[in-house]
């Protein structure tokens, strides 16, 4: 059965067939503009564990473009410093206790951000649809934690702050196989970048610790059914006990206008800490642009392994190895408006393995559960 979620660093196979522009490593060095699977010196550097920021930050240096969704990389060695001996399993970042927040009921955590206060990119004008994101790049991403058998937390699902007290996610994030095979919700991880390392840096800049909430209550949309194989109404909220602190690195993304349309070709945007083409999920987070998939030839395609998708389903990607995977099922597709401020258009619910091309990522479309987000919130925030 497919649980998926976001899968973000591009091609393992890049045909020789493209061409190789040349460019200047960070260490002054002429070499080629290749995929980061083309590049052996990186990407070991980037399979190590754990991730050290210094790799992070010279990796981010080091891409030189795109070949249409495919992030490159200029490809040379790493400094003469860096110590790049790849260990076997990574290392994990201790778990914090829950931050207790005030338990207060306000009333503006009855419905979504209002639009003069979500969405707002932190970082600038920076170019999207990369490998790795800046430090303070989409401060509304979240990690949904479990509590497993062994007494230990782990991470396994992703959401998006929607306001002070709220996260939207995928309802297979809150019911179903995920309490039988990994343990039950417990808490949310807010303004997180790298999961290995306890204070987040890049370039010399560090964020604030990330805020970690008990989790109040989950509800799934009442229409979803877990073991059907089209995945409809696959969409949830989580009620986090205390409120979450806005900051530069925490803040409330926008759902989207249900007027926006998305048509075939469009651009929209993942994030998170997903598993990787090597197969481990990525300590640190990651983005990737995806294309609007045609609806018509996606509902094609499903329908030969049985499943039925709705009006309420987007489909996404089908470039070879660009895909949702398993690692950030719950997590958002994105949306930049014109005017800069990015929207919730899609929650990662499933697909057909893992970067197949021609196989799209399916994920539920917000703008189909405005009233049941709106209502959910108001009914309870008491």
């Amino acid at each position: 059965m497919w649980f998926s979620s976001v899968f973000f660093v591009s091609t393992l196979i890049w045909s020789n067939v493209h061409s190789q522009s040349s460019c200047v490593t960070p260490l002054g060095k002429t070499s080629n503009c290749v995929s980061l699977y083309d590049c052996s010196a990186l990407l070991t550097a980037f399979e190590q564990r754990p991730l050290p920021n210094s790799v992070v930050s010279f990796l981010r240096r080091s891409q030189c473009g795109f070949e249409g969704y495919v992030p490159r990389v200029c490809c040379g060695p790493l400094p003469p410093d860096e110590n790049v001996q790849p260990t076997p399993r990574p290392t994990p970042r201790p778990t914090q206790a829950p931050t207790e927040g005030s338990s207060e009921v306000f009333q503006e955590d009855s419905s979504p951000a209002p639009r003069n206060q979500c969405g707002v990119d932190t970082n600038g004008d920076r170019i999207y649809g990369g490998t790795f994101t800046d430090l303070d790049e989409f401060p509304w991403m979240a990690l949904l934690g479990y509590l497993t058998r062994k007494g230990t937390t782990s991470y396994q699902c992703g959401g998006v702050l929607i306001n002070h007290r709220y996260v939207l996610t995928a309802a297979h994030c809150i019911k179903g196989a995920i309490e039988t095979e990994v343990g039950s919700l417990k808490t949310v991880r807010l303004g997180e970048y790298d999961t290995q390392q306890d204070v987040d840096c890049v370039d010399s800049v560090c964020a604030d610790s990330p805020q970690e909430i008990r989790v109040a209550s989950a509800y799934a949309h009442p229409g979803y059914i877990d073991k059907n194989k089209s995945r409809r109404d696959d969409i949830g909220i989580v009620r986090m006990a205390g409120r979450a602190r806005y900051t530069y690195y925490v803040q409330p993304i926008c759902l989207v206008d249900n007027r926006v349309r998305l048509d075939t070709g469009n651009d929209v945007h993942v994030a998170g800490w997903g598993k990787t083409l090597n197969g481990r999920n990525s300590p640190v987070k990651l983005k990737l642009t995806l294309p609007i998939f045609d609806k018509d030839d996606c509902v094609s395609k499903y329908r030969t392994l049985g499943a039925m998708l709705g009006d309420n389903q987007i489909c996404a990607g089908g470039v070879f190895a660009e895909d949702a995977c398993r690692g950030d099922s719950g997590g958002p597709l994105m949306k930049r408006r014109p005017e800069g401020i990015w929207e919730a258009v899609g929650v990662v619910s499933f697909g057909y393995g893992c970067g197949r091309d021609g196989w799209p990522g399916v994920y539920t479309s917000v703008a189909g559960y405005i009233d049941w987000i709106k209502t959910t919130l108001q009914n309870t925030n008491v």
